[in-house]
This record gives structure tokens, C-alpha cells and sequence, in this order.
């Protein structure tokens, strides 16, 4: 079973999945009662702080299953999430600066 879950590619999956997942989970917890999902993200894009919300996402959320991976000694699937944070990353840069 170790086997099947320490995969490169199942990192990969989790490690962009989880960013997108705790952005979302944020705005159901804390804005939802307030905003709609689509006030939520045009209010983001109007204050410009839409990558720093990213940014967040992306590093908190990923470190977790990061040193959880790294703790079970599943060191593929680790690889895997510090790739997606790493595309992130350079995804973040390409919108903050425009390169």
C-alpha cells in the first residue's frame, strides 16, 4: 500500500490540489456569510491581493502534507508537493510581476 501512495505524480496531484482547496475552505469559514464566491474573487482581483491570497494558499497548505510525507518516509509523494509549490511559485511570480 506504501507503494501506491508514495508516487511522484500522486504528490503532484495532491500538492495542486490542496492550495486550491484551502483557499476555498477559507472563504467558506470566513467570508461566506458576508460575500459570494464570485464578490469573494472580484474583490480579490479589485485589491490586487489576489496573489498574496495564493501565495498563502500555496505555502501553508502544502507544507503540512509536505513534512507529513516527509515524516512517513514517503519521500516521492514529498517531491511531488515541493514540484506543485514550486509551479506555484513561478505561477505567483509570472502574475505579480509579469515576466
Amino acid at each position: 500500500m506504501k507503494s501506491k501512495i508514495n508516487s511522484t505524480i500522486l504528490g503532484l496531484v495532491i500538492g495542486i490540489i490542496v492550495p486550491i482547496l484551502s483557499i476555498w475552505l477559507a472563504f467558506i469559514f470566513r467570508f461566506q456569510d458576508e460575500l459570494s464566491l464570485e464578490q469573494f474573487v472580484d474583490s480579490l482581483l479589485i485589491h490586487r491581493i489576489y496573489t498574496k491570497v495564493m501565495a498563502l494558499g500555496v505555502y501553508f497548505g502544502n507544507i503540512v502534507f509536505f513534512f507529513l510525507f516527509i515524516k512517513t518516509d514517503l519521500l516521492k509523494a514529498a517531491r511531488g508537493i515541493l514540484l506543485a509549490t514550486i509551479l506555484y511559485s513561478f505561477a505567483i511570480m509570472v502574475f505579480r510581476f509579469g515576466f
